[in-house]
């Protein structure tokens, strides 16, 4: 560009043409075959972007055309493409169907800093294609191998693991089930219990009432008799009277006694109650036995329950009832009783202020009944909590319906 063109645009016309005989020069000049073989083909244009000079296209010398490319020459830049030929002054060489680079450089005057004109020239590049081209293929080639590799370590690594995975989900199913067996067998044979027990005690209370009771009460009658005998001769009036009202009470109160432990003891009216009518049965005969008032508060409860089961719950309720009578006079007595999270959750609790210190039979037969509560609650796998409050005590209770609970 500076030995050959800077020095032919020095002697520029007027107007801005190149004059006649430095075209001819210049068409010599890259005319020559050792030349052509590199340079394909040269323009010249003033800074105005209008075409002087170009040494094969001769018809666009004089045309104006807007190109970015020759304004950044024109402020001093140099600029080089490759294969980026788009523009309409380059059509001569687009139409060559070569890969060229392209290249404008700024022309200044001699010894200033002054542009003149902008030289172009389109070089030959095909061997820089083939070898571009050449590099990106191996390039390809080199990242296809690279990522089957990559993919084909990956394959192995994701069977082996997954190899790994199959292995130990087919042992923990294996164990899962097993536990679930021995879960299952665990309730069958807890509730096979509960039903042996309860069945027990109800042909306990069902002996002590159907045998001791009657044959109790048949002597109190026969002891009344002889005492109107007695009575009537107004005869050993003192003593003996004395002592048959002495044997007449012990004899009532071990028949109450025994009743009320035969009643404890078996309940076959439970078994054709729901859940709801089970609580209420158990409100209203604490409700009449004390004269004392239980608010119920039942959400959504199962339609049935186990003999077992509705014997726990009715205990729970008795129980806790009489603990709060006893204990709390009664006052703000309440059960709520709903189902959540596959459970039938019981709340029963009073707002009786709480002494400070029991006496001692009371604290003891307090101690008696919690573990009763206890001992029944544990047997169906639930949960206990009584909680002491400043206005009184709850009994929380949860018992698990996972196993014909709804």
């Amino acid at each position: 560009m500076v030995s050959f063109l800077e020095a032919e645009v020095q002697n520029l016309l007027p107007d801005g043409t190149m004059p006649i005989e430095t075209q001819q020069r210049l068409d010599r000049l890259f005319g020559g075959e050792t030349v052509a073989k590199r340079i394909v083909s040269v323009k010249i244009w003033r800074p105005d972007a209008t075409v002087i000079y170009t040494n094969m296209a001769k018809g666009i010398i004089g045309q104006h055309f807007v190109s970015t490319d020759v304004a950044k020459a024109a402020s001093g830049q140099i600029v080089a493409e490759f294969k980026d030929m788009i523009s309409a002054e380059s059509a001569y060489e687009q139409s060559l169907g070569k890969a060229l680079i392209e290249i404008y450089s700024p022309l200044y005057k001699t010894g200033t800093k002054s542009v003149i004109a902008v030289g172009e020239i389109y070089e030959d590049a095909s061997d820089l294609d083939a070898q571009l081209r050449s590099s990106r293929r191996e390039t390809w080639i080199v990242v296809c191998l690279t990522t089957l590799l990559m993919l084909a370590f990956l394959y192995l690594i994701v069977r082996r693991g997954s190899f790994t995975i199959a292995v130990q989900r087919a042992e923990l199913r294996e164990r899962i089930a097993d536990a679930q067996h021995m879960a299952s067998q665990n309730e069958r044979l807890r509730l096979e219990a509960n039903e042996a027990n309860e069945e027990l005690l109800g042909r306990i209370g069902s002996d002590i009432h159907d045998g001791p009771i009657q044959a109790l009460t048949l002597t109190r009658l026969r002891i009344d008799e002889i005492a109107e005998i007695w009575s009537d001769k107004r005869q050993s009036k003192g003593s003996l009277a004395r002592y048959l009202d002495e044997a007449r009470s012990a004899l009532g109160d071990s028949i109450d006694e025994l009743r009320h432990l035969s009643t404890g003891l078996v309940l076959p009216e439970l078994d054709e109650l729901s859940p709801r009518q089970l609580i209420e049965l158990a409100r209203d005969r604490h409700e009449g036995a004390t004269a004392t008032q239980v608010e119920l508060d039942l959400g959504d409860l199962p339609q049935t329950l186990p003999s077992a089961m509705k014997i726990c719950v009715y205990r729970i309720i008795q129980e806790s009832l009489t603990n709060a009578f006893r204990h709390a006079g009664g006052v703000g007595q309440q059960v709520a009783a709903a189902v959540r999270d596959h459970a039938l959750e019981l709340r029963i609790s009073d707002q009786g202020a709480q002494a400070a210190v029991q006496p001692g039979a009371l604290a003891s037969h307090t101690k008696l009944g919690h573990r009763g509560i206890r001992n029944r609650v544990q047997a169906f796998g639930g949960r206990l909590n009584i909680v002491r409050t400043k206005k009184g005590t709850d009994v929380q209770v949860s018992l698990p319906l996972d196993h014909g609970g709804l």
